[in-house]
């Protein structure tokens, strides 16, 4: 089947965009992350990277490999006056055009499901992951009442349409390709929201700190 832009951004501008905003509010709320840099993965017309970028201090890069799609991202981008902050740059998830160790947060809605070598490219995310940086992955629509809501609209236009992750994936192959990558940290959830993948890279440093302050204050109660 023959992708076409426009006809994508049409359905995420009139369909989807309820769900954006709700979930830009799960990230942050699951997260912490409001400070920055944001790579929003697949990023499509950049609703997801431009929500997080409306409501928090993050700068964020929608990365899209698409010309057409990121053409859009770039008048999205525009027509919120947010060129300061959000930038879109071309590039594939497989091999992302970005330093190693500079985003504090990277995100994905439906691109996931179409990631061929998964565990390339967890390695990639967990690459250019800050350490401290979180990575919010997957697919949904933020709650059961959003998911009806999209669903029925889309069926209106495609009778059969299926939300990508009610497709999946067994969840042991993303497991499998996350432990490939070297990320033993993870977690896998389904529920209201949708379908989500989740891990912190680790920062060595501050964990140590939060040790060592945490056997000051055991020795202090100790010691009273």
């Amino acid at each position: 089947m023959t992708f076409n832009a426009h006809e994508f951004d049409e359905i995420a501008r009139n369909v989807f965009a309820p769900a954006y905003p709700l979930l830009a509010s799960q990230i942050i709320a699951k997260t912490g992350i409001t400070t920055g840099t944001c790579l929003d993965l697949g990023s499509g017309g950049g609703y997801l990277g431009l929500a997080l970028a409306g409501t928090t201090a993050l700068r964020v890069c929608l990365l899209d490999e698409s010309g057409d799609m990121r053409e859009i991202a770039a008048a999205n981008i525009a027509a919120r006056n947010l060129e300061g902050r959000v930038r879109a740059i071309k590039g594939d998830v497989h091999e992302i055009p970005l330093p190693d160790a500079s985003m504090a947060l990277v995100v994905s809605r439906g691109s996931l499901f179409f990631w061929h070598d998964l565990p390339r490219a967890f390695r990639e995310v967990r690459r250019v992951l800050a350490p401290g940086g979180q990575a919010y992955l997957g697919g949904g629509f933020g709650s059961m009442e959003m998911r009806d809501q999209i669903v029925a609209n889309m069926r209106q236009r495609i009778p059969e349409w299926t939300p990508k992750f009610d497709r999946k994936r067994d969840e042991m192959d993303y497991g499998d390709a996350l432990g490939k990558a070297g990320i033993r940290d993870y977690a896998i959830r389904r529920d209201e929201s949708g379908f989500w993948i989740t891990f912190r890279k680790q920062d060595l440093f501050r964990d140590m700190r939060e040790i060592d302050m945490s056997m000051a204050r055991g020795r202090s109660r100790g010691t009273n």
